[in-house]
């Protein structure tokens, strides 16, 4: 008994290490997708104005995209595993704004990394030529639709350990209710102890209530 003990208890710390060393890594990325987004933003709006001070305005974006690359590519792997942590606790066809919300994030993020990548490598292989109207439009709204996008998902990084927690901590209850109850029966959320279902026999079975009357109709 005490071998299983010190196996249990190192699978729970090692399953404690991990989460913890999740959380980390998920709030290092918030914090990278937020700044991203932040710059983005920032030289999206600002750009024009400090733009004719620089030698070579192109290359804040060259660098931008490489950040832009990287934030989209976090963002999908994101989303498409929150996608796929709803399938696996969603076992029914109802939908809920968890569930909207999470495909449209899905999405979006699928359709901004396809969006980014194939205007960039045609950016990349035109080389130092001027774009055209119709692909500076282009480039405009995708970094206004990006900076929502990264702001949302960062957003979401942020908020994803507490959430799971939350989750993990009601699991843990309902888990220690059902373990404490004796005749592991459960109604309506509350446990059913044994020592009510074997409680002894009523002493007033001799005495049948009249149908009708006040008066008891007691046997012989």
């Amino acid at each position: 008994m005490a071998v299983f003990g010190a196996i249990r208890v190192r699978f729970r710390f090692g399953a404690w290490i991990k989460g913890k060393r999740m959380g980390v890594t998920r709030r290092i990325l918030a914090i990278v997708l937020a700044l991203i987004s932040l710059a983005l933003g920032s030289h999206y709006l600002a750009g024009e104005i400090y733009g004719v001070y620089l030698t070579k305005p192109q290359l804040v974006w060259d660098y931008l995209n490489w950040l832009i690359a990287f934030g989209a590519i976090v963002a999908l792997v994101y989303h498409y595993r929150k996608k796929r942590a709803l399938d696996r606790r969603q076992h029914d066809d109802s939908v809920t704004f968890n569930y909207l919300s999470t495909n449209l994030m899905l999405f979006a993020a699928m359709f901004l990394t396809l969006w980014f990548f194939a205007n960039w490598f045609e950016q990349l292989s035109v080389g130092d030529q001027d774009a055209g109207m119709v692909a500076g439009f282009i480039w405009i709204a995708f970094h206004a639709s990006f900076v929502i996008l990264g702001s949302l998902t960062a957003w979401q990084l942020w908020q994803h350990d507490s959430d799971t927690h939350g989750a993990a901590g009601e699991q843990t209850t309902q888990t220690a209710t059902r373990l404490a109850t004796p005749s592991g029966l459960v109604v309506g959320g509350q446990g059913v102890a044994g020592g009510a279902l074997n409680a002894p026999p009523s002493s007033n079975l001799g005495t049948n209530p009249v149908p009708g009357g006040k008066d008891e109709d007691t046997g012989p």
